[in-house]
């Protein structure tokens, strides 16, 4: 119905009413110039209705491929950032003697930090991206006439324990312990090392100057983002 009053539309602008032939042409001669002049129109405007269509579909195929352009941007950038690599490794470089339980061990000396996740400051590792990370702790102690002394360790994630390490009455010989952990953190989680509890005399070896060896370390690293 809409069709047929944009053409009558059409044909009250665009078609005059062709007067009589004054040398005597017949109506019907005027009528067949109308007709003529009508199926011009008629011809054009379902021309130009085809026209339409066709640049509607072209139009939702470059809204659709737009779409999928913006989707593929966001696949390939979360991949990048699933991609991004992240590790540690830092040391102790003094001497915490007789620490207190609740005490944060502070590696303070970094090796490596890619990602810079891990804060020297604080000794406070914090999960950039969401996955499975593995994490190392190394752990000596000095020899020690207090043979009664003893140093236990947590390893903790968000306050939870996730590793437990101890140095316990070592008075002739240095000790070394170590474990190691593997676990599913989200973003913003946040691991360290705390002194669980503590007795006697007691002395967790730092990194001596002069020497070579690397006493006491924590390392990880990201195995898969998710």
């Amino acid at each position: 119905m809409a069709g047929l009053l944009l053409v009558a539309a059409i044909v009250h602008v665009f078609v005059p009413v062709l007067p009589q032939n004054p040398l005597g042409g017949s109506a019907s001669e005027c009528c067949e110039a109308q007709a003529d002049a009508l199926q011009g129109i008629l011809q054009r405007v379902t021309s130009l209705e085809r026209e339409v269509q066709t640049l509607k579909a072209e139009n939702a195929i470059l809204i659709k491929n737009a779409s999928s352009d913006v989707a593929l941007q966001n696949e390939i950038a979360q991949l990048k950032s699933q991609q991004q690599p992240i590790a540690f490794f830092a040391e102790l470089s003094n001497d915490m003697v007789n620490p207190s339980s609740g005490q944060t061990v502070v590696f303070d000396q970094i090796l490596t930090n890619v990602g810079n996740a891990y804060n020297p400051s604080t000794g406070i590792f914090t999960a950039p991206l969401p996955g499975t990370y593995h994490f190392n702790v190394v752990l000596s102690s000095p020899q020690n006439r207090d043979g009664a002394h003893y140093m236990h360790f947590f390893l903790l994630q968000n306050g939870r324990k996730i590793a437990y390490l101890f140095l316990d009455h070592n008075t002739d010989y240095w000790i070394h312990t170590s474990s190691s952990t593997v676990v599913q953190a989200m973003k913003g989680d946040q691991f360290w090392l705390s002194v669980g509890f503590a007795g006697g005399q007691h002395t967790l070896a730092g990194h001596k100057q002069g020497e070579g060896e690397i006493h006491s370390h924590v390392s990880g690293f990201l195995i898969q983002a998710i």
